[in-house]
């Protein structure tokens, strides 16, 4: 196929390069809205002043490929699959958008080549397997994200990180335990399965010393915890990371509080749950280039 329309050999078929950038541009804007449906209907003023939907920019790439059957349903799916992986495992932070700009701009550059190409060969055959282009993009995202920490690594400063450990933080629906002589809580609806071996909680300890709750991430692996990281508040507006991963102090009540954490953590798979910010802000890190998920 011809990504330009070079003599009177006009594209038919949407070639991989431009279906991946047109997608990845357009669900760009995604981060700008609170969920999938108001970014999918939300509207736009066109450029001779008439509304229109923001889709419809997407969607105008069908036409200029008219034997392209397959290219509106293909648009929409790999939207549909992108916000199915990548909001859920990164979020919709301003932090999620700068990671999602990395993998944008890959795309373009494989975009800007294949044109390039094009231009050398004097136009090229369209794919033998247009049909295969949503599997393709999704392939090349995953090829896009491992790449981030090498081409443009992203850093959170300690600020961030404490805001997402933070973020959503509620004691209502927590399990109390003893740890040193401190009231521990697990807070039920943070816990995370990571996969069928590491699951992730957030507890929190209260400090007689200070009268606050440190938080603490805790990632268990069989049947023992570690502290991951920490943040212990100092004083009413000032808090602390401890980056530096620790032991448990072992005794019935933490074993009490594992299995609570890993309880809870199967119960909220079960509904499919999005994973807490704590844990979006591990996985971005992860993919900046901390191993925050490799086996120790």
């Amino acid at each position: 196929m011809a990504l330009f329309n070079l003599g009177s050999n006009a594209p038919q078929y949407m070639e991989q390069a431009n279906f991946d950038a047109a997608v990845f541009r357009f669900y760009s804007l995604r981060h700008q809205f609170q969920d999938f449906q108001s970014f999918w209907h939300s509207k736009i003023t066109g450029p001779d002043g008439r509304e229109i939907r923001q889709v419809d920019n997407l969607y105008a790439q069908v036409g200029k490929y008219p034997k392209d059957d397959m290219l509106r349903s293909q648009l929409s799916e790999a939207c549909l699959e992108l916000e199915k992986y990548w909001n859920k495992k990164f979020g919709t932070s301003p932090e999620s958008l700068t990671l999602f700009g990395v993998v944008k701009s890959q795309a373009e550059e494989s975009l800007t080549k294949a044109l390039a190409q094009e231009v050398a060969m004097k136009g090229a055959p369209f794919p033998s397997n247009p049909e295969g282009r949503v599997d393709r993009l999704m392939r090349n995202l995953y090829q896009y994200e491992h790449q981030i920490a090498q081409l443009n690594p992203v850093r959170f400063d300690d600020a961030t990180k404490i805001h997402f450990f933070l973020d959503g933080l509620n004691e209502a629906l927590s399990s109390s335990f003893k740890y040193s002589g401190s009231v521990l809580k697990v807070l039920e609806q943070d816990s995370y399965i990571q996969n069928e071996d590491v699951t992730w909680g957030r507890w929190t300890l209260f400090r007689d010393s200070t009268g606050f709750s440190d938080v603490w991430i805790v990632r268990i692996e069989n049947g023992r915890a570690d502290v991951f990281k920490a943040v212990q508040k100092l004083n009413q507006d000032s808090y602390e990371l401890e980056n530096t991963s620790r032991g448990i102090h072992f005794d019935s009540e933490i074993f009490k509080a594992i299995d609570k954490t890993q309880i809870a953590a199967f119960e909220n798979s079960e509904y499919n749950l999005s994973p807490p910010a704590y844990f979006q802000m591990l996985s971005m890190l992860n993919v900046s280039g901390e191993p925050i998920f490799e086996r120790r």
